[in-house]
């Protein structure tokens, strides 16, 4: 596995991408809510999501003031513009720091490819090598577990209400893709990670299709994402606290996977596959391992009261 600080310097060898004129080539935002290893260069643009509500609670607890110190001294902000939706990131995650890109292009000197990544994933640097002869770079495509559909493993994950609440979302918004989505979702391997580098107008094209489905589902409250099961036996705040209340996040997850699908349907497009590098601390597998127990033990509790 290779060190953060060896994945850094090999992404400054690529800086050489933005020299040559004054509109960059490519530019990558690195998202991040709380201090980690900095990922900064000419083409990794760090920026700090949530700031709005970064003194709020949330999953890591309440953030210290030396942790937001390092976060203002080595992060854009996704609150400084008018109109901004900060004070969301609790549901929607990722989003909030595109939303910024997307209204504030010209602060990123209007670059011809845009880029997504998390400071926990981020694309090995080979992505890179012949950028202009693709249209967009997205994750390896990743065969589920259990040989199961992406649908199947949707709803294992979560719940058939969360999947159901989707595809009213895209029936209302984007009917034409329903059938497109079913046939993705029919699939036993797909597109994760929500991280991507597009053109500019395939961003703005993504931006425009992602964003109107984001506010839709932002008008439905946390219960409604849940099992009937789970609010039925009174446990919802037990499930918010297990599922980190980014219900939202969830779905926009699997919705920009199944996008980097459709934009393999568009032969007269050149998509590349490109791997990535996952860092993670013994707190973040703790985390999750916990997160696994949490949910097991709440089907176990529905399962045995008959629910």
């Amino acid at each position: 596995m290779i060190e953060e600080q060896k994945l850094l310097d090999l992404y400054k060898q690529y800086d050489y991408l933005n020299a040559s004129t004054e509109t960059p080539l490519v530019k990558i935002l690195v998202s991040y809510i709380k201090p980690s290893f900095l990922f900064k260069s000419d083409i990794l643009t760090p920026i700090h999501l949530g700031r709005a509500i970064a003194k709020e609670n949330s999953k890591d607890g309440v953030i210290s003031e030396s942790d937001l110190k390092w976060l203002y001294e080595n992060c854009l902000g996704d609150d400084d513009f008018e109109g901004n939706i900060s004070d969301v990131n609790r549901r929607v995650g990722f989003l909030t720091g595109t939303y910024w890109a997307w209204k504030n292009y010209d602060k990123l000197r209007n670059p011809k490819y845009f880029g997504s990544c998390g400071y926990r994933k981020l694309f090995d640097v080979k992505c890179l090598d012949n950028i202009c002869d693709y249209d967009a770079i997205i994750p390896v495509i990743e065969v589920n577990a259990n040989n199961r559909t992406n649908k199947e493993r949707y709803i294992y994950s979560r719940d058939v209400n969360m999947y159901n609440l989707t595809m009213k979302v895209m029936e209302k918004l984007h009917q034409k893709d329903i059938p497109l989505l079913e046939k993705y979702f029919d699939m036993r391997a797909g597109y994760y990670h929500e991280m991507y580098i597009f053109k500019k107008n395939i961003f703005f094209d993504y931006c425009e299709w992602i964003f109107p489905m984001m506010f839709d589902l932002l008008k439905y409250e946390h219960e409604d994402f849940m099992p009937d099961r789970t609010k039925k036996l009174n446990i919802v705040q037990q499930v918010q606290s297990t599922f980190d209340v980014r219900d939202v996040a969830f779905v926009i997850e699997r919705l920009t996977g199944f996008y980097c699908f459709k934009l393999l349907q568009k032969h007269s497009l050149k998509i590349k596959e490109a791997s990535y590098h996952v860092f993670r601390t013994k707190e973040d597998d703790r985390r999750d391992k916990q997160k696994v127990i949490d949910i097991i033990r709440l089907r176990m509790k529905n399962c045995t009261e008959g629910k």
